[in-house]
């Protein structure tokens, strides 16, 4: 799937650049009709060089979005929600994927979160809860945690 949009990536960015050229070329000729000469030239090489630097930058954006890919944007724009209550805490975040493949593990303070496309994300948060409920919905992971209550040891001292 990657190596398909890839290519079609680079057709369409080689498609722009023929048309940059076609473009560059009409209007070279247009000049000269109306401008013949020096100053024909001079603008229709001005053009040229504007059109070069356009194509080259369209050509550079198109790379740039097909090296990065939909999942690095993903993990670059993520966020969640942790909402912290009396007895419980509130976890709400997108997560790709469907739902057999979403996995949560509570532990020693971390939450870790897996989805679908090798999503994985760790997030810390308080110590000693455990996880009440879990949802997914849409893409919308929600997680209830509730705190734990930890006595204090009582320990008897003897006289």
């Amino acid at each position: 799937m990657a190596q398909r949009v890839r290519d079609s990536t680079e057709m369409l960015a080689n498609l722009m650049i023929l048309a940059g050229i076609i473009v560059a070329a009409i209007f070279i000729i247009a000049v000269f009709k109306l401008k013949g000469g020096l100053l024909g030239l001079v603008l229709g090489t001005m053009a040229v060089i504007a059109m070069i630097y356009w194509v080259r930058e369209i050509k550079r954006v198109f790379n740039e979005k097909s090296e990065t890919g939909f999942a690095d944007m993903e993990e670059r724009d993520w966020f969640y929600d942790l909402i912290e209550e009396e007895e419980n805490i509130i976890f709400v975040a997108r997560v790709p994927g469907p739902p057999k493949e979403i996995k949560v593990k509570v532990a020693d303070g971390i939450l870790e979160i897996r989805g679908g496309g090798g999503f994985a994300k760790k997030v810390q948060i308080p110590e000693n809860v455990k996880l009440l409920e879990k949802s997914y919905l849409n893409g919308v992971l929600r997680l209830k945690l509730k705190h734990l209550k930890i006595e204090p040891k009582k320990t008897a001292i003897n006289e």
